[in-house]
């Protein structure tokens, strides 16, 4: 079962959910409460991975390349390949700007006692660098990914031990009833591996019938992960949690360990900033057909724009990305899946049953979550 590829595939899954979302949870955790947060985790954790086994299966079941832009226009028509367009943009845009700004904020901390320079800067240094990377097409291979992932958990886990010991338990003891969906649309952000899952087909080509493992792993992992972070963070800073997490982390646990972090977290921006970024120009390569120098410049130039026009705060980003954005791709794969499943083009190495009811009840989850996620970051 364990084989290299299949190592290769969890390791993907992994690297593309765990990103930039892990700096905002501490921060969402510490207004609902933690076992708020912890409740709600879970639950968002179960109906991620319903959905993206839906997806996973939705992939299998077409057999010509594209993205979820292509599936619509399959399986629902060119007004669904519209609406899709236009969800999708709005996601993978919206997250690339999270990346951007975060990767300023960790950049400034690392390289800045040595080089200068402001937040918006080494947001631009990033920005170009990513960039450059979507122009080649640069795709991290599956040992790449597998190495990153290895960084990732020494330098989150290299937290943990560190910070696990002087944990205050009287700062996870807390609860906010009224704040218990503030961390949705960050946790939604957050836990996500949708992006990854065509790589999961091409990975893991001639065993296709454990994709279904691998992207049930591959969401798990991080769950767990996300929920010890929030300890070791919240149960230091308590109501002094700060947005990325480790500047209040930071007085407590020493410098070195918390520059172990902000390396991590540069890893993480950058794999999962180009990950989103192929996925982004892959959409308008294979689903609307431009060029491939135009569906760069289209990716990139838009995230761009909007950071340099002001719109730079980070946990306002990622619960748009995560509660409005995330929400609407959720209802998306849900439709077409069960289109994909009556008009596939090929029987899929696995799949699953999902009772409409259950559907349906995500489908409310989700657009609770659009309606909730609006009214709290535009003040409505």
């Amino acid at each position: 079962m364990f084989n290299k590829n299949y190592i290769y595939a969890v390791s993907t899954a992994v690297g593309s959910s765990i990103g930039v979302g892990i700096f905002s949870l501490p921060y969402v955790a510490s207004k609902s409460g933690f076992f708020s947060f912890v409740i709600l985790i879970i639950f968002l954790g179960i109906v991620t991975i319903i959905l993206n086994l839906m997806y996973g299966e939705i992939t299998l079941r077409t057999t010509s390349n594209g993205r979820l832009v292509g599936y619509c226009e399959k399986y629902l028509g060119k007004k669904g390949k519209i609406i899709a367009t236009f969800i999708t943009l709005f996601s993978l845009y919206s997250s690339m700007l999270a990346f951007m700004i975060i990767g300023g904020v960790f950049g400034k901390a690392v390289f800045s006692p040595f080089l200068g320079g402001s937040e918006f800067s080494y947001s631009i240094v990033m920005f170009v660098l990513i960039s450059a990377g979507i122009y080649i097409g640069l795709k991290l291979i599956g040992f790449v990914e597998f190495l990153m992932v290895i960084f990732l958990f020494i330098a989150i886990f290299g937290i943990i031990f560190k910070g696990l010991p002087i944990v205050d338990m009287s700062n996870l003891a807390t609860n906010n009833s009224s704040q218990f969906f503030f961390p949705f649309g960050a946790i939604l952000f957050s836990i996500g591996v949708l992006s990854a899952i065509p790589e999961l087909e091409h990975i893991m080509k001639k065993k296709q019938e454990q994709i279904k493992d691998v992207i049930i792993i591959g969401n798990i992992i991080p769950i767990v992960v996300y929920i010890l972070f929030v300890i070791v963070v919240l149960g230091i800073t308590g109501k002094e949690t700060s947005e990325e997490a480790l500047h209040g982390l930071s007085l407590s646990v020493g410098n070195g360990i918390v520059t172990l972090g902000l390396i991590f977290g540069i890893f993480a921006i950058a794999t999962s900033f180009l990950m989103l970024g192929m996925s982004l120009k892959e959409t308008f390569w294979y689903d609307y057909h431009l060029s491939e120098k135009k569906s760069w410049a289209l990716t990139c130039i838009v995230p761009l724009i909007v950071f340099v026009l002001g719109l730079r705060d980070f946990v306002t980003v990622v619960n748009i990305a995560g509660g409005i954005a995330g929400g609407f791709v959720g209802i998306l794969i849900i439709i077409v899946f069960y289109k994909a499943k009556k008009m596939g083009d090929t029987k899929p190495s696995y799949s699953i049953k999902v009772p409409i009811t259950i559907s349906l009840a995500m489908i409310a989850i989700y657009s609770a979550g659009i309606i909730l996620q609006i009214i709290e970051s535009f003040q409505i």
